[in-house]
């Protein structure tokens, strides 16, 4: 009992010192298809989740900014810019546009998290010694992505222009957006898109490495998800309209009824 007396009041001081521990930095855009975010160079796990909102939340668990004792009255130096956000970030706002670059080196574990409009266009990009996935979630604009490791997206419109290197890329549509087409790569991962079964789309499939899968009705099979032979396909799903095209070298591709 007496190990129980103490154990509740640590835990709760390890949480409110966790909590503390964390800050938060906000730039206001409007929320239309016409604003544009740029992330650059974020290192670890980056999670992006849209909202109804009109500001760019940026959270960090990471620790206290704060100067060491032996600098004081010197401000940190960064390779990529000046911190002016006072979370290792260099923000630049133009017009409708925002560039938020991560400053912290890639030796050094970094966590943000985002909460963005919904309907702004977003643009990421993140080069092979920027370790950690990406998870985008609830966006209703256009998404571009360049990197190097694994991507998800859910709860997406499109349009998307995504590419990745070493990892896979998976999608979940909610609609497909009529406004420009969508393209989808890998080098080195399964490509798996999920689909609302009325979508109306032009699919061109291609893998080097690899077979594709799909429950869609090609005229090739009619079994359940199943393989369709060859390097290359292409499909008028539901009469065809957006052009939807997927691409890896080495993995499989895989299309979905959602």
């Amino acid at each position: 009992m007496k190990r129980m007396k103490y154990f509740f009041p640590l835990l709760l001081a390890i949480l409110v010192t966790h909590r503390s521990s964390a800050q938060e930095y906000k730039v206001a855009i409007e929320n239309t298809k016409d604003a544009r975010l740029v992330l650059e160079d974020f290192n670890s796990d980056l999670p992006v989740e849209g909202y109804s909102g009109n500001e760019i939340l940026v959270s960090t668990s990471s620790g206290k900014w704060e100067t060491p004792d032996r600098a004081k009255g010197l401000k940190p130096v960064y390779g990529g810019g000046t911190d002016n956000t006072g979370i290792g970030l260099y923000m630049e706002k133009n017009g409708n546009k925002v560039t938020l670059r991560c400053l912290v080196p890639i030796t050094k574990h970094s966590a943000y998290r985002l909460k963005v409009p919904e309907n702004i266009a977003l643009s990421i990009h993140r080069g092979c010694e920027r370790s950690g996935e990406t998870i985008i979630q609830n966006m209703k604009g256009e998404v571009e992505f360049d990197g190097c490791h694994r991507i998800e997206l859910k709860n997406v419109t499109g349009p998307l222009v995504v590419s990745t290197i070493s990892g896979g890329v998976e999608v979940v549509f909610t609609t497909i957006s009529k406004d420009k087409p969508i393209s989808l790569a890998s080098i080195s991962g399964a490509v798996d898109v999920t689909l609302p079964a009325n979508s109306a789309v032009d699919v061109e499939m291609s893998c080097i490495s690899g077979g594709m899968y799909s429950d869609f009705d090609f005229p090739q099979e009619k079994n359940d998800l199943h393989r369709i032979g060859g390097n290359d396909v292409r499909g008028h799903l539901n009469g065809g309209g957006t052009s939807l095209k997927l691409h890896t070298i080495s993995g499989n591709i895989y299309l979905r009824k959602g």
